[in-house]
């Protein structure tokens, strides 16, 4: 399928154009910033000012729209100006992509609008548990989940089958709600958290692009929901945190505002009418969840994934990256990374390379062992001296339309403990972002001159 997806920037859109390439789809995207997408051919990425109709060549011949649009509702303190651009983010912005489709002659109109809304819809309750036929609750957020649904709500005639998403709590590795996570209970924990696992969201939404039964409201949320007491403890249990505090009440609605109602709220949310499509969560259960996502880590391990689609075969890009000599050419020169020896000729499975480097100015010795080898399809390489008390980097190729998808997931920790995670974490993390951004500004180049095809 050619499938159009709008927010893909976020982190619900990177997990999902990845996917959906991977799994043989053509993908597309609409972005206000295309510079933050590196996982499409760039000839497959479209600019759209929000405020504006999207760019009638981005949708026509589609087969798929997947409607992410929004700014994150507790990323910044509710002022009335920053209500406004929740709401405009999401409504003015699916009023555009309606208008633009309902401009399309029918034949090159897209059959299926998958639109995201939340589980806000419902409201807060302490008691009652919600599910698809419940009615909206009378807050700011049901209110804005309301008015975003009836934008995506197309008029049948346009022969568009339109499902809404109602998201609950996101859980992934790479941000989200688990990136502002910490060991402590809010309030006095009692309320429902509804969650679910960026695998089941991605799941989902492949499964409503191919079936044609699925349409209109579906929640997606485990059948779990889970106390936030409870939440916390199992999150801190697992990250090895030693304690576990609280924050009253009365502290969060003072320094929170408004806001603090969605970090308060309560909402025991079921998914029954996606359960009745024979739906099957991978992750029902947030231990499981929990443990899926972080595996035998611990808080104080750190993670960087990055994806670059390269117009490449998938052979021709392994065998760029098995080169030790090519990590010289896309690491930053500011580095002075140098190869110093190799227990090998070629890089495979066990072999050990030596590097040289400066990290701001300090010389450093790196020894990295290449612990797992698989031609075309992936590679490992974990330090064994270095800068990290643990560097755990995994190198994966796809085949995907019009050439190579490749995946970078990094695990890092940095050493001094617990005061090295508080205060070297977030400079290292920068220096981690901007060796991967260069690395990806150096591949395209190659690419665009033709070095790696």
């Amino acid at each position: 399928m050619k499938i159009l997806v709008t927010g893909a920037s976020g982190l619900v859109g990177k997990a999902l154009i990845t996917e959906l390439q991977i799994n043989g789809h053509e993908v597309f995207a609409l972005v206000r910033n295309p510079s933050k997408i590196s996982e499409l051919d760039r000839k497959n990425i479209y600019k759209w000012d929000e405020s504006q109709l999207p760019p009638i060549e981005s949708l026509r011949g589609k087969d798929a729209v997947i409607n992410l649009v929004g700014e994150g509702i507790a990323d910044k303190l509710w002022t009335e100006k920053r209500k406004r651009n929740l709401r405009d983010s999401r409504l003015v912005n699916t009023i555009n992509l309606g208008n633009a489709l309902k401009s399309l002659a029918s034949a090159d109109r897209p059959k299926i609008l998958i639109s995201a809304s939340a589980i806000g819809i419902y409201g807060h309750s302490q008691d009652k548990v919600f599910d698809e036929a419940s009615p909206k609750g009378p807050d700011f957020l049901a209110e804005l989940c309301a008015e975003w649904e009836a934008a995506a709500n197309l008029d049948a005639s346009l022969n568009i089958r339109i499902v809404n998403m109602r998201l609950g709590i996101v859980l992934s590795k790479n941000g989200g709600f688990l990136g502002k996570m910490a060991p402590v209970i809010l309030g006095n924990g009692q309320q429902w958290t509804s969650w679910v696992h960026i695998s089941d969201v991605v799941r989902f939404a492949q499964e409503a692009l191919v079936n044609p039964n699925v349409q209109g409201p579906y929640n997606i949320t485990s059948s779990s929901p889970i106390k936030n007491v409870d939440l916390t403890q199992i999150y801190a249990k697992k990250m090895g945190f030693p304690i576990v505090a609280r924050i009253p009440e009365t502290l969060l609605k003072l320094v929170l505002g408004e806001m603090s109602t969605a970090v308060l709220s309560s909402q025991r949310v079921l998914p029954n009418r996606l359960l009745s499509t024979g739906f099957n969560f991978q992750y029902n259960q947030f231990n499981d969840a929990i443990d899926e996502i972080y595996g035998n880590d611990n808080f104080l391990d750190n993670y960087h994934t990055v994806n670059q689609f390269i117009a490449a075969t998938k052979e021709k890009v392994f065998h760029f990256f098995s080169l030790a000599e090519n990590l010289e050419l896309i690491t930053p020169p500011w580095l002075n990374f140098k190869i110093t020896k190799k227990s090998a000729s070629e890089i495979t499975e066990n072999i050990l390379i030596d590097y040289k480097l400066k990290i701001h100015g300090v010389p450093v010795k790196w020894r990295t062992k290449i612990s797992s080898w698989r031609p075309d399809d992936q590679f490992v390489d974990d330090q064994l001296k270095g800068p990290y008390t643990k560097w755990h980097h995994v190198h994966l190729f796809y085949k995907v339309a019009g050439g190579t998808l490749i995946r970078d997931e990094v695990t890092f920790r940095v050493p001094g403990s617990f005061i090295g995670k508080l205060f070297l974490t977030a400079l290292i993390r920068k220096d981690v972002n901007t060796i991967f951004s260069y690395r990806q500004k150096v591949i395209s180049e190659l690419q665009q001159s033709g070095k790696l095809d």
